[in-house]
């Protein structure tokens, strides 16, 4: 047992000093799930994939929402966004103080506005 004790006092610690030195993640780890708005066409395929209903779609107002808390980070919605919209990070979501949910909308189309023929100006009001 001695041999033991004098073998752990004089070598280095075991575990890592967390704060400074944070370990690497895994390959293929689960962390968060993020959403792009660009090339999404609101199919709901990722909300009708998910298990736990954390994703909801509306198609007519083009919105998506996301209740972080609901995920169990399956990676369900990953593998049924055909267009890549969905995406898994190895981060993970750190602590909150409240509730957060997640609102995605459709980015606003521009529409080009033709140059048209200006405004004929009304005639000034002459004074008499």
């Amino acid at each position: 047992m001695i041999k033991n004790v004098l073998k752990n006092l004089f070598s280095p610690p075991a575990t890592r000093p967390f704060p400074r030195e944070r370990r690497p993640a895994a390959a293929n780890v689960r962390g968060t799930v993020e959403f792009t708005n660009e090339g999404c066409t609101y199919c709901s395929a990722c909300a009708l994939k998910c298990p736990t209903d954390a994703i909801t779609v509306d198609r007519t107002a083009k919105t998506l929402d996301f209740d972080v808390f609901r995920c169990i980070a399956c990676n369900c919605c990953v593998e049924a966004c055909k267009k890549g919209c969905v995406q898994m990070s190895a981060a993970y979501r750190g602590p909150v103080y409240d509730r957060p949910l997640l609102h995605h909308e459709a980015a606003p189309v521009v529409e080009a506005i033709e140059a048209s023929e200006p405004e004929a100006e009304a005639p000034a009001a002459t004074q008499t």
